[in-house]
């Protein structure tokens, strides 16, 4: 039987405790703030950006390469009809899983993502207006040496324009994986 010498074990025990706990990643990034505006999936102009890609923050083609995490669309009673990557995918391509939930209150408000509650890679319509949480389980972005395996963010939509079906919306998105925080900055939180 292998035992253990007394003194390799004391020397264990003092490099833990000289190393001290361990503390989670900090937030590197600044949260993201943008009015990016896309275009109707259907019925709008050929080539237009359809998407919205939270890690930058921007409106991105809906295409083969899947750089959106989600796709817009107007309905005929003017509603917003959201996909996520993985509803516009055939299921033979591997998309990043995206979570919804409408979030009451005005959109300044929601200063700070929830964790639990948002359903994920499933179809979600919304009036003109409403707030919607978003978590992004992307492994790409949010590896083991990250604070968590998603970000989080919000959108709303603010406005339509019909004729060329533009859909206006406002974007905040904290790139840092396990953050919440929804307001300007760095993130603590």
């Amino acid at each position: 039987m292998h035992r253990t010498s007394p003194t390799l074990v004391l020397i264990a025990a003092a490099a833990v405790t000289a190393c001290g706990t361990l503390k989670p990643p900090k937030a590197q990034f600044p949260t993201v703030s943008t009015d990016p505006v896309v275009f109707a999936l259907n019925g709008g102009p050929a080539g237009s950006l359809a998407g919205l890609n939270f890690l930058t923050g921007t409106s991105v083609p809906v295409d083969a390469r899947f750089t959106f995490n989600l796709a817009l669309d107007i309905d005929s009673a003017g509603r917003i009809v959201i996909y996520p990557a993985a509803r516009v995918a055939n299921g033979l391509t591997g998309t990043i899983t995206v979570g919804l939930q409408p979030v009451d209150g005005a959109y300044e408000d929601y200063t700070e993502a929830r964790k639990t509650g948002y359903t994920f890679d499933s179809t979600l319509v919304v009036p003109v207006g409403q707030v919607v949480g978003v978590n992004v389980l992307d492994q790409t972005t949010c590896t083991v040496y990250s604070l968590g395996a998603s970000y989080f963010a919000k959108f709303v939509v603010d406005s339509v324009h019909p004729g060329d079906r533009a859909i206006f919306t406002r974007l905040v998105s904290d790139p840092n994986c396990g953050y919440v925080a929804l307001t300007p900055g760095i993130p603590t939180k």
